[in-house]
C-alpha cells in the first residue's frame, strides 16, 4: 500500500537535494510560485536530503536521492522526479491541495 497524506494535513513541503547549490533551489522557487498562484497556505522549503525536517509532510526529490529521502524521512510522502525542468509531481500536489484529496507516493 502506498504511503499517503491528506491534503488538509499538508503544512510543509520540502525540496530535498544533495548539495543545495543550483537546480534544486530553482525547483524550490518554482514550487513556491505555484503554491502562491494557487493561493494555498503551505510552506515550501529547501533542505539537504540528509536532514529533512520532521515537520515536513511531503518531500520532493530527484529520483537519485529518493531512497535516502525515504530512509531519512519515513513519516513523509516522498515524490521523486527525473528532470529538473519538468516536475509532474508539482501539478499532482497542487491539484490534491485544491481538491482536498490525499497525496500518495507513486
Amino acid at each position: 500500500m502506498a504511503k499517503s497524506v491528506p491534503a488538509a494535513n499538508v503544512k510543509k513541503i520540502v525540496i530535498a537535494c544533495e548539495a543545495g547549490m543550483g537546480s534544486s533551489v530553482m525547483v524550490t522557487n518554482q514550487l513556491k510560485k505555484k503554491i502562491k498562484q494557487a493561493n494555498l497556505n503551505v510552506k515550501v522549503e529547501h533542505t539537504p536530503a540528509r536532514s529533512i525536517p520532521q515537520d515536513a509532510q511531503i518531500v520532493v526529490v530527484h529520483k537519485g536521492l529518493a531512497k535516502m529521502a525515504r530512509e531519512k524521512a519515513p513519516w513523509a510522502v516522498v515524490l521523486s522526479f527525473d528532470n529538473f525542468m519538468n516536475i509532474p509531481a508539482f501539478e499532482r500536489i497542487i491539484k490534491a491541495l485544491q481538491n482536498n484529496t490525499d497525496i500518495e507516493e507513486a
